[in-house]
């Protein structure tokens, strides 16, 4: 097609303000003048000169392997000179830029400087010069340095400016003399420069600058200087139509977003070549050619350069094309590379070598081994099936061998091979062998022939996350470029999810993502194996919220899971440290190893084989401290751990029994005590037996019973009981209610449920109150989120539920999922009185108070009584009453002692002080129940009783009666004041609803009477009612007479 007729001085964008105007007058004559001396010239003698030059150089391009549609561009753009010659008008008034799209090693640059020499040949452009470039280089020059190339005066201006400071305005000066009558040259289309230094004023007489990777010039990541440089070029390049020619070259893609920064960018640059990718035939053509060149045609290849094994060579290289990046010829050249590389290696092996041999690339060269053979002959494969565990993860990696076996039968037979990713994911704990497998797995693809190089590279996110737009995507190219051929673990990878779309996500992670799909290709002959590393759940949540490519790239259906260690092979991988390092340890020390790792499993972040470096350095460092301490530095080079070593106080387990009932004696009831030391003997018979203790022992627990009966105090201890039975890891006790587990707002309920449970793990989670998660709405999301955690936390975490009887049994049957995870259920009953007695006493004693209550089996038989009539009021809190009273108690008794006039008897608790607290209490409870009448009569039947033996004690003149009299009689008046008020209360009730009946029924009178029209309720006014609205008043006398 002919390129549009555009004069010199057309400028038709608004930003090229530096566009020199000419009259259409003036620039008719010098177009008609041009025109004059371009006929003249081709009348020249060296007229055919040209002509055959042009031809040499069309030649030169229909040479070239593929390319098809150049060739067609390149003949469209000389059919178009050729018409302007015939048209008798000036090609040199029209645009001759071009854009050159495709794939790296498709002949861009090549047919650039082609293109130069043909306008060169054809007279487009005088100037002999040329000039290759990249964006990313005219970016860092910047606009100033960019317009100094096309200004003739700047050049020593700028020199002497810089003093020799900057590379690229100091190379290749040379004189820059283009007057010469170009038809003296010995070669119309040569070209006296043609490097890729940019001296100030190079360009000022024209020429051909070919820029490459143009678009880094409009990238996102790079500063706003790019943008102005690329308004510097088109501003020239219009005011020098017939002088400069421009050719810009990229990716398609991301040329798309270059002519996106200027409306009027493409119209400017009417010749566009696209640039395929090279075929299967095209591409084996240019390998044979490559070695044929290279060997000066003595090398051969098993069964010919254009036979089998080349033919999947090519096969395998090209399984690339038509992705963004492939290489084209420069992977050919790589390809070629390593199949000499492999030569090299085989023929290393050899000492005396034939020329046959050394001329000969065999099946082995040209492909690569067997892996069939490399199976067998891997010291990499061999060293994963001696590392412990990771039965999956060996499983995983022979099926693919399998599939490369599967797929090496089907190339020999030149079928398709089955497609799959070198890229993984590795899923697991900490500590489970990701990172050394990581290892493994690169070097058994280097001994397969997938990677080039196969050292193995860790980064973290925060290694590809940028702080500016445009700078995640730049660190991620940099990283993948710098890994090519390696094995790149991005470890804990769930850190770049950018989170929900439908929230706010993090467009700079989403950046890091997109770039992973946008260059990870995951195609065979790729030379890349990226590893994401991290939690299964996290990484399934990232790869919901990323790119949908990202789940292809790194085959998110099928990861490398690493399992936890179990006990035996925590054991066997101790054992092998143990030998490694030379040391030793007696039976019992490897069993209290094991019981340590035990319990550190419970714990969060637990760290599998990393845990026993963990406790191997502290039980090196114990058995130096101990050995220091008894026998000074006189110690032999022989290191025998002993089960103090590993844990110091490994013994605990053996006083636990003697501690439990001591512990709580007193405190709660013996029922409960008993349990507790079933769960010892139960550890013992296990332990005897090797039986696994864990799996017989609940860890689960649901603690019923009303308040104050020692509920928290059981959950406390049974935290320190079962870490010294080694059931769980530390004595951590987190006690919390409902309402922590709770959320405020949707999304709220799960995050904080999660909290609880991670301060809870290896110890004990006590939730009071538990009941109220039964309320609906956010209660039921915790309970399901509480259930689930409580699956895959199980064995690392002891959970108590607490509340009364019933609410708890409420809460079981509604709640799906908590019946069958809490079956171990322990009663907690109302506390004796002859319990909450011993309880005072035992505190008292612990102060150091002596008690009034053991002058006489009657005194104590007296308060006795009196924690029974506490006991049976509705707010009475059991133990955590006792403490208050004894609090009270402990204070008084402290603060009234005077240490000279007490001798040395200590402090003590009087009768007196002692009945004035009862009373306390009583009074306290009392006034909490009056709020509550329907929980009055079992009070009014414990006064009547009261009341009775008040006249049984009266009449007896003993201290211990006056004082059962006085408390009983105290209740008796607060009993008979309630009783009082709630019989007010209840009259005040009758007549306030005799005299709502009242009024109802004369409303009901008036409305009937018919007195208002408008039917306005009636107010009481004098002797009478008078309408809301004023107008109308009926007497109490004409209300009556109307209802008789």
């Amino acid at each position: 097609m002919l390129p549009p007729r555009q004069p010199p001085s057309a400028s038709s964008d608004s930003e090229d303000t530096t566009s020199k105007e000419t009259s259409p007058a003036t620039s008719l004559s010098d177009d008609q003048q041009q025109q004059n001396e371009s006929d003249n010239s081709m009348t020249r003698p060296n007229c055919r000169k040209r002509e055959s030059t042009k031809e040499k150089i069309l030649s030169e391009v229909r040479g070239l392997v593929g390319l098809k549609q150049v060739k067609e561009q390149f003949d469209n753009i000389e059919s178009c000179i050729r018409i302007c010659h015939l048209q008798q008008t000036n090609p040199r008034a029209e645009r001759w830029h071009a854009v050159f799209q495709g794939n790296p090693g498709t002949g861009k640059t090549t047919v650039a400087r082609l293109y130069a020499k043909f306008l060169r040949c054809m007279h487009i452009v005088k100037s002999r010069t040329y000039k290759e470039t990249s964006g990313a280089q005219l970016v860092c020059m910047g606009p100033k340095e960019v317009k100094e190339l096309f200004d003739s005066s700047g050049g020593n201006s700028l020199q002497s400016l810089l003093g020799g400071r900057a590379p690229q305005m100091q190379a290749l000066r040379g004189s820059h003399s283009d007057d010469e009558d170009d038809d003296d040259d010995d070669d119309p289309a040569s070209f006296k420069r043609t490097s890729s230094s940019l001296e100030p004023g190079c360009l000022s007489d024209g020429g051909v600058l070919f820029v490459d990777e143009a678009y880094q010039l409009t990238a996102p990541h790079v500063p706003n200087s790019g943008r102005q440089v690329l308004d510097i070029i088109l501003t020239e390049i219009e005011n020098n139509i017939g002088n400069l020619v421009v050719i810009f070259a990229g990716y398609k893609e991301e040329l798309e977003s270059f002519f996106g920064h200027n409306p009027g960018l493409q119209s400017r640059i009417p010749h566009t070549l696209h640039f395929e990718d090279f075929d299967d035939q095209e591409l084996l053509h240019i390998l044979a050619n490559r070695i044929q060149k290279k060997y000066n045609s003595k090398m051969n290849a098993e069964d010919g350069l254009y036979g089998k094994f080349m033919r999947i060579a090519i096969r395998r290289l090209a399984r690339g094309r038509g992705k963004k990046g492939f290489g084209n010829a420069r992977a050919v050249d790589n390809v070629l590379l390593k199949i000499w590389e492999r030569q090299a290696k085989r023929l290393s092996k050899y000492k005396n070598l034939s020329q046959s041999q050394v001329f000969t690339f065999t099946r082995e060269d040209l492909l690569g081994p067997n892996p069939a053979d490399v199976r067998l002959t891997s010291s990499a494969w061999a060293k994963l099936q001696q590392l412990t565990g990771l039965e999956e993860v060996k499983k995983s990696i022979n099926n693919m061998f399998e599939a490369l076996v599967m797929n090496y039968k089907r190339e020999m037979a030149e079928q398709a091979p089955l497609i799959f990713s070198l890229n993984r994911i590795f899923v697991g704990s900490p500590g489970t062998g990701k990172t050394s497998v990581a290892r493994l797995y690169g070097q058994i693809l280097v001994d397969l022939g997938l990677l080039s190089n196969g050292e193995v590279v860790t980064k973290n996110p925060a290694d590809f996350i940028g702080e500016a737009v445009g700078k995640s995507e730049a660190n991620t190219k940099s990283i993948l470029a710098a890994t090519v051929g390696k094995v790149l673990i991005i470890d804990e990878a769930y850190m770049l999810d950018p989170g929900e779309a439908s929230k706010r996500s993090d467009t700079y992670r989403a950046s890091v993502l997109d770039t992973l799909v946008a260059e990870v290709q995951s195609v065979p002959g790729e030379d890349r194996c990226v590893i994401l590393l991290g939690y299964e759940d996290r990484l399934k949540e990232m790869f919901r919220n990323a790119n949908p490519g990202l789940s292809g790239r790194f085959a998110a259906d099928k990861p490398f899971r690493f399992e936890d260690f179990t006990t035996a092979q925590l054991c066997d991988i101790l054992n092998k440290k143990l030998a490694a390092r030379n040391l030793q340890t007696t039976k019992e020390g490897l069993t209290t190893a094991i019981e340590v790792l035990n319990r550190a499993r419970m714990r969060q972040g637990f760290s599998n084989g990393r845990e026993v470096d963990i406790i191997l350095s502290s039980a090196m460092e114990n058995h130096l401290q101990r050995h220091l301490n008894t026998n000074g530095s006189n110690y032999g080079h022989d290191m025998i751990l002993s089960p103090e070593d590993f844990d110091p106080d490994y013994g605990r387990a053996k006083y636990a029994a003697t501690n439990c009932r001591a512990a709580l004696q007193n405190q709660v009831s013996n029922s409960i005590i008993s349990q507790l030391e079933e769960y010892q003997r139960l550890l013992n018979v296990t332990k005897v037996r090797g039986a696994c203790a864990a799996s017989l022992v609940p860890t689960s627990f649901v603690f019923k019973g009303p308040a104050g009966t020692g509920k928290t105090t059981v959950a406390r201890y049974m935290g320190t009981l079962l870490y010294d039975l080694g059931l769980i890891a530390t004595k951590t006790f987190v006690e919390c209610s409902a309402s922590d587990f709770i959320g405020e707002h949707v999304g709220h309920t799960a995050p904080k449920t999660r909290a609880q449970f991670e301060k809870g793990l290896g110890g004990v989670l006590f939730i009071d109150h538990a009941h109220q998660l039964n309320q609906g709405g956010y209660g039921t999301e915790a309970i399901n989120e509480f259930v689930r955690l409580l699956q895959k936390h199980s064995g690392k975490i002891v959970i108590i539920l607490a509340g009364p009887s019933e609410e708890i049994e409420s809460l079981m049957a509604k709640a799906q999922g908590l019946d069958s995870s809490f079956f171990k259920e322990i009663f907690f009953q109302t506390l004796t009185a002859q319990e909450c007695m011993a309880f005072l006493r035992r505190i008292l004693s612990e102060n150091g108070i002596n008690d009034c209550f053991s002058n006489s089996q009657a005194i104590q038989h007296i308060f006795t009584n009196q924690f029974e009539i506490l006991s049976n009021l509705t707010h009475w809190k059991n133990a955590s009453d006792v403490k208050s009273l004894s609090q009270w108690m402990v204070m008084d008794a402290l603060t009234n002692w005077t240490p000279q006039g007490q001798g040395s008897t200590g402090p003590s608790l009087s009768i007196t002080q002692a009945n004035l607290y009862f009373q306390k209490m009583f009074d306290k409870k009392t006034a909490m129940q009056m709020s509550d009448p329907n929980n009055l009569m079992e009070l009014f039947r414990r006064a009547d009783s009261a009341h009775m033996a008040n006249s049984f004690h009266m009449s007896e003149d003993k201290p211990e009666a006056k004082v059962e009299a006085t408390f009983n009689t105290q209740a008796v008046h607060t009993a008979t004041d309630m009783r009082v008020s709630v019989d007010k209360e209840k009259t005040a009730h009758v007549a306030y609803d005799e005299q709502w009946d009242k009024v109802k029924s004369v409303q009901e009178t008036l409305k009937q009477m018919g007195q208002c029209e408008a039917g306005f309720d009636w107010v009481r006014e004098g002797s009478g009612y008078r309408c809301k609205g004023g107008s109308h008043y009926v007497t109490d006398a004409q209300i009556q007479s109307y209802s008789s």
